[in-house]
């Protein structure tokens, strides 16, 4: 075989190597999307519980114009690890009362959301992007009841 057959050989192998990778790429956008409008109905259930709704009422009465920054992480204390909740830097997640942001400059909500069985853990604050905690005392609970995340009555 020559030398050119070899080349073009490579070339359309590459070629279908490529082809099928970029195949791929817009089924894992769909899911991401898909995962993150699953996270932001999680976090809306969360704001509409007392204690989060009424931080949300604070921010608001200050008069700012927009709507409240709300920041969310993931605690996960037996790795000392916080991490962000949403991929990506601007989540489109929120409603007239609040919008979810990556980067905390002010004062903002923090919500806090902890994994355990069947749900999230949640606690929320007002805090400053120096503020952030590891540790913090659940104020609440929210599982998976069909399509919808609501508030569990049972113990935290």
């Amino acid at each position: 075989m020559s030398r050119f057959h070899r080349m073009a050989w490579a070339a359309l192998g590459l070629g279908l190597l490529g082809s099928a990778g970029c195949a791929h790429t817009p089924a894992r956008v769909v899911v991401t999307h898909e995962s993150e409008a699953e996270k932001c109905q999680l976090v809306q259930s969360v704001l509409k519980e007392p204690e989060p709704s009424q931080l949300l009422q604070e921010v608001a009465s200050e008069g700012r114009e927009e709507p409240a920054p709300v920041v969310v992480y993931i605690r996960r204390p037996e790795q000392s690890l916080l991490e962000r909740f949403f991929v990506g830097d601007e989540p489109l997640c929120g409603d007239g009362t609040f919008k979810v942001v990556q980067d905390n400059v002010l004062d903002a909500v923090v919500v806090y959301l902890q994994e355990v069985q069947d749900g999230y853990a949640y606690d929320a604050h007002r805090a400053g992007p120096q503020e952030l905690s590891m540790e913090g005392k659940p104020q609440g609970l929210v599982k998976r009841d069909g399509p919808a995340w609501v508030a569990s009555p049972g113990p935290i």
